[in-house]
């Protein structure tokens, strides 16, 4: 088991794989997945009556799943698709948490909405790294279980596809009251400061399962020292905002904190939402994600120790926002 997910792991950061096999392998793999689907829920006799035409993303709680950003690429690569085919869109996310409880939306649908009938249904997968698909009307719901979190607007290269991203995020979705007091209780003023973001994931702790980028005490000391000295090298070329620090790793913010006064670190219990579900966990990681998005700049450290997030990335996009690389 181990080996398979060292594979997966050796996979998902191969260049060669992303580029010219990774949109071949997904449509096979969400293909036989859709087959299952098909064998465990659908059947020919019609369930009940469907006006107009919807397409459905639904997180199925008996499949794993990836993290926020992948999630939301998701989606909002789903409602592009049921835009451009003319399709109402709805959302059915509630594992390993309910969604609407930290993001407002009038898309939002049950499972009850839906039909399993095939007069009225069918199984869709989102492949992102795909073409936009052209969906038929004579279809009532298309069903989305499988996706693979890529930005379709960026792989079609669809106009300006990152104003375009943060457009349709905000189309879809505004803070929840339990949300928007969790950022109120900051007091940070949008604008004011800069984002700083460093993804660790097992570099200095256990974080993510089957990740395997584990350090020794030796070299985890060095890339705290040197992801710091980074920090202080931001701080001074923008000398005239606040710097705020957002990572994945309790152990750097810690040190943050202590070694580095006059930084910004947030409070809160940093996790990731695939492995922890708590409340506190969930919650940070919606406030660190709009908290980027509010800042003036986002920056993503980058270094060959530590993972090359895309987080922060979509999180400056959610607001129109830019995001850049810092090589240290």
């Amino acid at each position: 088991m181990v080996i398979v997910e060292k594979l997966k792991c050796f996979l998902r950061t191969n260049k060669y794989y992303k580029k010219y096999c990774q949109t071949s392998v997904n449509d096979c793999r969400y293909w036989c997945r859709g087959l299952k689907y098909y064998k465990s829920l659908y059947h020919w006799d019609l369930d009940k009556e469907i006006d107009g035409n919807t397409v459905f993303f639904i997180i199925d709680p008996a499949i794993s799943h990836p993290g926020l950003a992948d999630r939301m690429k998701a989606i909002i690569g789903t409602y592009y698709i049921a835009q451009q085919n003319g399709f109402d869109f709805k959302i059915i996310f509630e594992h390993p948490f309910h969604l609407k409880d930290y993001l407002a939306s009038a898309h939002y649908a049950s499972l009850d909405e839906l039909s399993y009938s095939l007069k009225n249904s069918r199984v869709l997968a989102y492949n992102g790294g795909g073409r936009v698909p052209k969906l038929s009307r004579s279809v009532k719901q298309y069903h989305i279980y499988n996706y693979i979190g890529y930005d379709i607007l960026e792989t079609n290269q669809i106009g300006d596809y990152k104003k375009l991203w943060g457009d349709l995020y905000r189309q879809l979705f505004t803070p929840t009251p339990l949300l928007q007091d969790a950022l109120n209780a900051i007091a940070l003023d949008s604008n004011t400061y800069v984002a700083v973001h460093l993804r660790f994931v097992n570099a200095l702790e256990q974080f993510e399962d089957n990740q395997f980028n584990f350090l020794s005490a030796n070299d985890k000391e060095k890339l705290i020292k040197k992801c710091q000295q980074g920090i202080i090298e931001i701080q001074k070329r923008y000398s005239d905002k606040k710097i705020v620090v957002f990572s994945d790793s309790s152990v750097f913010l810690s040190r943050v904190k202590t070694d580095m006064p006059g930084i910004l670190v947030l409070d809160g219990t940093v996790g990731h939402i695939s492995f922890s579900t708590e409340g506190d966990v969930v919650l940070k990681t919606f406030v660190d994600f709009y908290e980027m998005g509010r800042a003036s700049l986002v920056i993503r450290v980058l270094t060959k120790e530590i993972y090359p997030t895309v987080f922060s990335y979509y999180a400056a996009l959610s607001d129109g926002k830019d995001c850049v690389d810092y090589t240290i």
